[in-house]
């Protein structure tokens, strides 16, 4: 018998799942779960799980209220090396504890992410099985973490464990759109591959022990972690346009989750409006609604934009191309200059071209041109 998503206890307002992961003594014994609902903001001590879910379809079995569920090789692997040999393991999982067939459990599950993650003791970071160089490169950390964080051994670093640094940071997990706000919320995180496991605190380190730099994405991700911010609360949110450039080669199957998947970390007191995902939005639409939130206007001022792809928009953003930017200046009635000019005085050209666009607008137009004068000096 195979137990679906929709015989789960509905959730409640506030709830969510979690998982008990029962003791094994070994990689081969079957996995059991249970899973129960929590009001979040009750919950037990829970540690959050954070994984690449793969591009593999193969499946295996695990045992989930005392029935069979299928679940991809990876989180399978992550489960086999997080269950502990003497006690449950209590975890929030996001394709076990959120139902997958129910499309609105999955949205407001989504929307509350940040909470989730900010709220687990710890992340527990699954980067995938290891190799003869990744564990001798684990063990290395090991090592460094027993005799303390700062003390980075002077000596030349062999050269497969040079290499088993260069496969652990290199890893889907340091690449996807969609795990950025794991690594951004989490207040406390450890990282798991194979058999092997160390703090964050220690794992940002390790790009120090390499000859070159590591690849500026991965980078990306370890500034985030717990450990490279003063203390271990979730870093500061963003503006919107700077996580956007950040994060702009950040991989997703869905290419507007390349945007979506940052909205979480988002500070919206920077804008007039605020972007929720939605997937019956165009890209183009999308990228309107992005515009919109960066120029302090209202979407229907902002044109088409004259990309075909996200990747071709992100990559336009700095700055704001001024064509766009004139005719949003011609036609807006809504437009808070001021705050524009304010906050985003790093991503737009202030030139004569915008003045004159300005002054066509038959709403604002004096005042947009007094202000745009004052900021041309």
């Amino acid at each position: 018998m195979s137990v679906e998503h929709s015989q789960y206890l509905q959730l409640e307002e506030g709830q969510i799942r979690l998982l008990a992961l029962r003791q094994g003594s070994n990689q081969d014994e079957p996995i059991e779960c249970e899973v129960y609902n929590y009001e979040l903001d009750n919950a037990p001590p829970y540690e959050a799980l954070s994984y690449f879910w793969g591009t593999s379809k193969s499946t295996r079995v695990i045992s989930v209220q005392g029935s069979t569920f299928r679940v991809r090789e990876d989180l399978y692997n992550a489960l086999c090396r997080l269950r502990q040999r003497q006690t449950s393991r209590i975890l929030w999982v996001d394709f076990i504890c959120i139902d997958q067939s129910n499309r609105a459990e999955i949205y407001n599950q989504m929307s509350r992410l940040g909470d989730i993650y900010v709220k687990a003791e710890s992340v527990a970071v699954y980067l995938g099985e290891g190799t003869m160089a990744t564990d001798q490169a684990m063990d290395y950390l090991i090592q460094i973490e027993k005799g303390g964080i700062s003390q980075i051994p002077p000596s030349r670093v062999d050269d497969l464990i040079l290499e088993g640094f260069q496969d652990i940071l290199s890893r889907p997990w340091f690449q996807r759109a969609w795990i950025i706000q794991d690594a951004f919320y989490a207040r406390a995180a450890v990282l798991h591959c194979g058999s092997k496991a160390v703090s964050s605190k220690t794992i940002i380190r390790a790009p120090e022990l390499l000859p070159d730099k590591i690849d500026p994405l991965s980078q990306q991700f370890l500034d985030l972690m717990p450990g490279s911010r003063r203390d271990d609360r979730p870093a500061s949110k963003f503006q919107l346009h700077d996580i956007l450039q950040r994060f702009q080669d950040a991989k997703a199957t869905d290419p507007r989750d390349k945007i979506y998947a940052l909205l979480g970390m988002v500070d919206n007191r920077y804008s007039k409006s605020v972007i929720l995902p939605d997937y019956s939005m165009s890209q183009k639409d999308l990228m309107r609604a992005v515009l919109a939130h960066l120029c302090f206007c209202e979407s229907s001022s902002v044109p088409e934009p004259p990309y075909d792809t996200i990747d071709e928009f992100l990559s336009n953003l700095d700055p704001i191309d001024n064509d766009i930017l004139e005719k949003i200046f011609e036609s807006s009635l809504e437009i808070d200059l001021a705050s524009l000019l304010r906050h985003g005085s790093h991503y737009i050209s202030i030139d004569r071209s915008l003045v004159e666009a300005a002054s066509r607008n038959k709403t604002k137009g004096d005042e947009m041109v007094e202000i745009l004068l004052r900021a041309i000096g």
